[in-house]
């Protein structure tokens, strides 16, 4: 869509045109893939490469600044608290692509730490002048090979299996910058590979947080009660921080109807805007944290993206519910008044708390000697009726450490949702009743 087209739009669907229109295919067709690629803050980056796959988006990963490959790598090759180092193969292979010189380039770019980590857990670096060497073991897929400098001998880790063979990438580092290749091998054997770890992940770590991908500790806040009245409104800026714009990935959740949608809508001040997308953002980044998804699968992304709308939108109507005791005309412009209130975090929490006596009341049902049996009968000895377990699923999202919505697919009775509005928790209700009724009968 062009920019005449979007100034006809109201600032938020403006925002939301312009991230769905920074997708990676589109960029790959730009006339100025350099300009196209500088212009994206590094979460976009990381999300459309992610999207495409490193080797299709090739182009894009040649572009990349320091910074938002760093987030790139920050993002897929850590599983919680240990390296991936076969998910950074897989950068390395694609940058490989383009030739030596690209690897080596993209291999030096990264954090220091990280290059030391890399092959830390991939070679073994002996000085022949000061080590005891052992014998080289015959029976090894990969031969001891001497560096080009001749100063190192390297054994390559057979227990990892890599596409980009670690010798390969030896030789283009060497080629590159011989004498940064020397002091990188010198450096690697200087510490033990778990303090190097522990090292790059207190780094990573930190730049994580910079973008709102919070400790586990600190995101499990999205799951706990909040205040029952805000005293002070919000701040009518945005925070200091390089986010302020969705990324295509979280912005196409939010083109479909919901009431924070339509709240957000009714937002024309820029700057105010731009203060909620940012937190829009860090929530749904937390959401990732506390739900313990992975940022590789675009798919649960935006699940994760669906239930943080969902839910902040519940928790919207639940506490207009409270203050009018019914849901009046004008529900948008009233939801819209909230978020100069409440941060979207807390309308997250509202949201989470409100199904909480649907969430008790299926507990509550677990005493019944019954229903007890029905729920813990051994999946061989279950119904094949496709109604039973859809109701098992039903059960097992309301139990779950935040009340989802599941048993609703025929083709996929263990897919959840987040509850989006009180009517979906009413009807929740009258469905568990009518189980606990039908089981206990």
């Amino acid at each position: 869509m062009s920019d005449n087209k979007i100034v006809d739009l109201t600032p938020f669907r403006a925002d939301l045109t312009r991230s769905l229109s920074r997708r990676g295919e589109r960029i790959l067709a730009a006339s100025d893939l350099a300009s196209e690629v500088a212009a994206l803050e590094p979460l976009e980056a990381y999300y459309i490469v992610r999207e495409i796959g490193p080797d299709q988006g090739l182009p894009i990963l040649l572009e990349l600044s320091q910074e938002q490959l760093a987030t790139c790598i920050d993002l897929d090759c850590w599983n919680r608290y240990d390296f991936a180092v076969d998910n950074l193969d897989e950068w390395l292979t694609a940058f490989a692509l383009a030739g030596p010189e690209a690897l080596a380039r993209a291999y030096f770019s990264l954090d220091y730490v990280v290059q030391l980590l890399y092959l830390a857990q991939t070679v073994t670096v002996y000085d022949p002048d000061t080590d005891q060497v052992p014998p080289e073991d015959k029976e090894k897929d990969t031969p001891r090979a001497a560096t080009p400098d001749g100063f190192y001998l390297i054994d390559v880790n057979d227990d990892v299996v890599l596409k980009t063979h670690p010798f390969s990438l030896l030789d283009a580092l060497y080629q590159y910058d011989p004498f940064a290749s020397h002091r990188l091998l010198s450096d690697s054997r200087v510490d033990l590979p778990t303090q190097i770890e522990e090292e790059a992940l207190r780094f990573r770590n930190g730049r994580m947080q910079d973008i709102g991908f919070v400790p586990p500790e600190e995101a499990a806040v999205l799951f706990s009660r909040p205040a029952i009245h805000q005293a002070l409104p919000r701040p009518d800026k945005p925070a200091d921080s390089a986010l302020f714009r969705l990324p295509a990935v979280y912005a196409s959740p939010l083109i479909a109807t919901s009431l924070l949608q339509q709240a957000l809508s009714l937002i024309t001040d820029r700057k105010r805007l731009s203060g909620l997308e940012q937190e829009i953002v860090w929530a749904i980044n937390s959401a990732i944290i506390a739900y313990g998804e992975n940022t590789r699968d675009i798919k649960q992304i935006t699940d994760i993206a669906e239930r943080v709308r969902d839910t902040i939108s519940l928790g919207m109507e639940s506490l207009l519910f409270q203050e009018e005791n019914c849901l009046l005309d004008g529900a948008a412009a009233k939801a819209s008044d909230l978020l100069e209130v409440w941060s979207i975090v807390d309308l997250f929490r509202h949201g989470f708390c409100a199904p909480l006596g649907l969430q008790q009341e299926a507990r509550e049902s677990l005493n019944k000697l019954q229903f007890r049996a029905w729920y813990d009968l051994a999946e061989t000895n279950q119904s094949d009726e496709p109604g039973d377990r859809l109701e098992r699923a039903f059960v097992t999202a309301l139990l779950g450490r935040h009340s989802l919505c599941s048993g609703f697919n025929p083709a996929h009775a263990e897919e959840v949702k987040a509850f989006a509005c009180l009517a979906d928790i009413d009807a929740a209700h009258v469905r568990l009743k009518k189980l606990v009724a039908r089981i206990c009968r």
